[in-house]
Order: C-alpha cells, then sequence, then structure tokens
C-alpha cells in the first residue's frame, strides 16, 4: 500500500497501476520504453513479450484481453504509434480492454535539425 506523502517515478506509478487492475503481460517491440518497462518487471510479475511490430502488438493485446477478460498491454515507439491502429480498431469494434501506450523523444532531441 502506498503512502500519500510517497514519491515515486512515473514507471513505478504505472507499474503500480497495472499491476493492481491485473495485467500480466505487456506486448511492445523492444525499442520501447526500456527503463519504464525494467522498473515494471522488477516490481511486480508482469512479463513483457517481444513481438516483431507494433500491429502484431495491437493484435496479440487484444487476442489476450479476449480470451483472459483482463486488459491487453501494447506499446509502441513514437514512429510505429500509427501501425497501432489496424490492431486498436478491431480492439474498439469488440470493445476489448486494450490499452496502448507510446513512447516519446525527449524535448533536447525533438526539431533537432530544424534550424
Amino acid at each position: 500500500m502506498l503512502g500519500h506523502n510517497r514519491k515515486m517515478s512515473g514507471a513505478e506509478c504505472l507499474a503500480e497501476m497495472l499491476n493492481g487492475y491485473g495485467v500480466t503481460h505487456v506486448f511492445h517491440v523492444p525499442a520501447v520504453l526500456r527503463k519504464t518497462m525494467a522498473v515494471m518487471e522488477g516490481r511486480t510479475d508482469i512479463k513483457r513479450l517481444h513481438v516483431h511490430g507494433e500491429k502484431a502488438a495491437a493484435y496479440m493485446a487484444d487476442g489476450y484481453a479476449r480470451a483472459s477478460g483482463k486488459p491487453g498491454i501494447c506499446a509502441a515507439q513514437v514512429i510505429g504509434a500509427l501501425n497501432l491502429a489496424a490492431g486498436l480498431r478491431d480492439a474498439w469494434l469488440a470493445h476489448s480492454p486494450v490499452i496502448a501506450a507510446r513512447s516519446t523523444r525527449r524535448s533536447m532531441t525533438c526539431r533537432r535539425s530544424s534550424r
């Protein structure tokens, strides 16, 4: 149980929240949210499943959610986030509990070559 005054990182908060909702697996491309996923594995029993592409991650999360009744979590890189769309569309039409996360670039690297 967390105290009200306890400080935690965003990765720790996400790990605790997903664990609280009964999530047991996360489907993602290995390059996504590396630090967050490492914290999640260290704090919980949630398993990371590496997939070939974001589209596969979305479909796997949808199938997992339909079969287990638990939330299916998929994650994508910044550039690959649009690839989740096809799988998320099917999950949305089937009313499957699928949650999609995406990583982002650090602000110091955004628009680096725009000058």
